[in-house]
């Protein structure tokens, strides 16, 4: 199992909500386990190669609206450890 931790800034873009609603809604239409927090999104699923991939297709579709950075955390283990991290939420 893994868990990503993404932190997407949009980049001199007034309206920073689109760029960040495009991401989000990107996880929402592929089903990816996802928690929006203040300060990231965290999202968690079995398959690693699916999950990279769905962010960084939402990444690619944030960019659409204009500049984007974004930063990730990643760690991996077993469901245990995994449900663990996201109790802290």
């Amino acid at each position: 199992m893994i868990a990503i931790q993404v932190s997407l800034y949009p980049v001199g873009q007034e309206d920073f909500l689109k760029p960040l609603n495009t991401f989000w809604k990107v996880l929402k239409d592929k089903n990816i386990n996802h928690k929006i927090t203040p300060l990231s999104t965290i999202t968690w699923a079995e398959d690693e190669d699916m999950l990279y991939g769905t962010i960084f297709e939402a990444y690619k579709k944030a960019r659409e609206e204009g500049p984007a950075v974004m930063v990730t955390t990643v760690t991996t283990g077993d469901r245990n450890r995994i449900d663990e991290l996201l109790n802290f939420l």
